[in-house]
Parts: C-alpha cells; structure tokens; sequence
C-alpha cells in the first residue's frame, strides 16, 4: 500500500511540474502591461531670468496630478525661489510647491521638478513664478513643460 502511495504521490508531483511552465506562461502577459502613469502634455513655454516673474500661464483641465518639468540654465546657483500654484476656477481651492537650488531634490534638468496632486479632475489656473531680489539676478533662464495625468 505504501509504494502505491508513493508512486501516486511522485505521479503527481511529476505532472505538477509539468504543468506549471505552461499555466505559468500565460501569465507572463500581465507582467509585461505598463502599469506606469501615461502623462498628457498640459504647456510648454519659456521663461527668460533677467528679471523675477509671476506668470499665469493660462486655464487648463487637469486631472490627478500635475507635474512640472524643466531644462534650468543661467548662473549658478542663484539665489532663486520657484513656485508651481494650480487653483480650481470654480471653487478657489489652491495647491502649490516651491523650490530652490538649496533644496536637497534641486536638479537643473529634471522630469519631476514639482508634482502636485491627487487633486480633483477640474479646470485649473496653472501660475509660476521664479523669485529672487533683482539686485542678486539674475535668475535661470527656464523651459518649463507642464503635464497633468490622462
């Protein structure tokens, strides 16, 4: 009775092992789907940094987060403060972040400079500024690209 339990039991275990590389090739699709986020451009502009500005750069449909992007050039290292803002046109609600070249997250090329959100799908006043005392500039020269989630 014993070597039949055993032979049984090697039998399954033999087919098991057969079985697996197969159900488990079917898997392999899942994997291979990008899960990642798909990012919608929103605007690209460019910023001269001779001088500090605040700039609303116009109304948009946002939705998720937002995320700023930038290519910085100029002098190094000034004494610059960035300010990313969105508000709800509907409801006056606001979210924003600053930078500097302090901060430890500062880069001058970067893909994720600031990013906001989770914030509400919504028609949004996108505003940025660059900061600075005009006797200390001038600042970056800045290519800024905003992208929101699709």
């Amino acid at each position: 009775m014993r070597s039949v339990a055993r032979l049984v039991v090697t039998g399954l275990c033999i087919a098991a092992l057969a079985i697996l590389p197969v159900a488990g090739a079917g898997c392999g699709g899942a994997a291979e789907k990008d899960t990642s986020p798909q990012w919608e451009k929103v605007l690209s502009i460019q910023v001269p940094g001779a001088e500090p500005v605040k700039m609303l750069l116009g109304t948009y449909h946002l939705s998720g987060r937002v995320r700023l992007a930038w290519d910085l050039s100029g002098p190094e290292k000034p004494p610059v403060m960035f300010t990313m803002r969105v508000v709800d046109i509907k409801y006056g609600v606001g979210f924003g972040a600053s930078l500097s070249p302090r901060d430890a997250l500062f880069a001058l090329h970067t893909q994720n400079a600031i990013v906001l959100g989770p914030i509400k799908p919504a028609d949004y006043r996108i505003y940025f500024s660059q900061r600075f005392p005009p006797a200390k500039g001038p600042g970056y020269d800045v290519k800024l690209t905003i992208y929101t989630l699709r």
